[in-house]
């Protein structure tokens, strides 16, 4: 249900009148907020703690995943923090932890870390956030850019729908984002559920795939506990993942070392450079024979699941899906804990996310500060109205893909004749 809340005139522009009081803009009607910029994670730690459990807010914006996200590969992004902190009557009701890069002369404030994340919704009070006007938002958008010194506002991967409303980052210029999330409620019994979301014939073959796998010497399905089964779970997850992108020519977003490092501090594996080792993220993986064939990293938060990232042996037992049943027993323990309500299949179209969940679409929307932010601001979308085109086109997107896979062919051919 859509909340009538002062965002029928989402659509329309807003100019607002600056007061006389810094930080804020006063408009008929609704409440005035206070911004506060913050240049590092742990000034503004304080504020973060107050939001952080609040019904629906995301895990990619928390202070633990964004900590290591800046302390790894964030390292390797010339790029300033800006976490925005707005107030009303002195008590933090939204936090918006940015990135200010400069590209192209271009200064660019945009969701920090949000290339590793799936989407992005900022970190709401859940009062503020039901009645939250499009006058607040873009206040709040228009002092954080003015205090950053921003061209651009750049807010990608915001979910049409959130928490029961239009979710008020959507502004004016919203278009779609390349690709959906998807997700679905759970229910308490799997068996219903994985009658309500598969064939009767699809079922049969995904459970006769699961015997076999099960009939194998040392079949297990874990969620690693023990730092032993979390290092060999991380070491097959990124060997497959290597194997994977180079046969299909795709990239892979964990081949360099920060990244690698990124993932080893979210699964609480001792790390050199920090003394803190509590798990955010989960690692699952499927095991027979002896071998790691599957892996699935999911971060339980807020009554959600996500399922983040996985993998998948490509060796003899692939014939018997070994990632097709992993994820069916991950989301059969969500169905069975309490604190768990919904899935979370995360970014990107596959077969096996539609066959669970429906999608939920995300926007991309710009605000331009300046001249110069205009000009980038109608390039970028130029670019995603390109990009979403050829990602949903039937003709293109398969083109794109099956020329990946001759691009890799051709490396591994240039690599054999070295």
């Amino acid at each position: 249900m859509i909340f009538e809340n002062g965002l029928s005139d989402v659509h329309k522009p807003f100019h607002p009148a600056k007061s006389e009081v810094q930080g804020q803009f006063m408009k008929s009607g609704s409440t005035s907020i206070d911004v506060a910029i913050h240049s590092s994670l742990s000034e503004a730690q304080a504020d973060w703690q107050q939001p952080k459990d609040a019904p629906g807010n995301i895990p990619y914006q928390s202070f633990d995943w964004l900590t290591a996200w800046t302390e790894t590969l964030g390292k390797t992004h010339d790029e300033n923090l800006v976490i925005a902190i707005g107030r009303i009557e002195g008590e933090p009701v939204v936090l918006l932890p940015f990135g200010l890069r400069k590209t192209t002369g271009v200064k660019t404030l945009s969701f920090l870390g949000s290339e590793f994340g799936n989407q992005n919704t900022g970190c709401w009070d859940p009062s503020f956030y039901a009645d939250a006007t499009s006058e607040q938002v873009m206040s709040l958008l228009i002092e954080t850019a003015k205090q950053s010194g921003a061209d651009l506002v750049s807010l990608q991967n915001v979910p049409e729908a959130w928490l029961g409303r239009r979710h008020p980052l959507l502004l004016e210029t919203s278009t779609s984002s390349p690709s959906p999330i998807f997700t679905r409620n759970l229910m308490t019994d799997f068996d219903t559920l994985f009658k309500d979301t598969h064939s009767k014939s699809a079922r049969k073959n995904l459970l006769r795939k699961q015997r076999h796998l099960q009939s194998s010497e040392g079949y297990r399905v874990v969620k690693a506990h023990t730092e032993e089964d979390i290092a060999r779970g991380f070491a097959a997850f990124l060997e497959q993942r290597s194997l994977r992108a180079s046969a299909a020519g795709i990239p892979n977003a964990f081949s360099e070392p920060a990244a690698q490092d990124f993932l080893s501090r979210l699964l609480g594996l001792p790390n050199v450079n920090t003394g803190d080792n509590t798990p955010v993220m989960d690692l699952w993986f499927l095991e027979a024979e002896g071998a790691i064939r599957a892996t699935y990293l999911c971060l339980e938060h807020s009554e959600t699941i996500y399922a983040y990232g996985n993998s998948v042996a490509h060796d003899e037992m692939l014939p018997n899906s070994p990632g097709l049943v992993l994820i069916k027993e991950i989301i059969d323990y969500a169905c069975a804990a309490p604190e768990l309500n919904i899935l979370d299949l995360g970014l990107g179209e596959e077969r096996y996310k539609t066959a669970w969940a429906e999608p939920l679409p995300l926007k991309d929307s710009m605000l331009a500060i300046t001249l110069t932010g205009k000009a980038r601001m109608q390039f970028d979308f130029a670019r995603t109205r390109a990009k979403s085109a050829i990602r949903n086109s039937e003709v293109f997107w398969p083109l794109v893909r099956r020329l990946r896979k001759w691009k890799a062919g051709l490396g591994k051919s240039a690599s054999s004749s070295d």
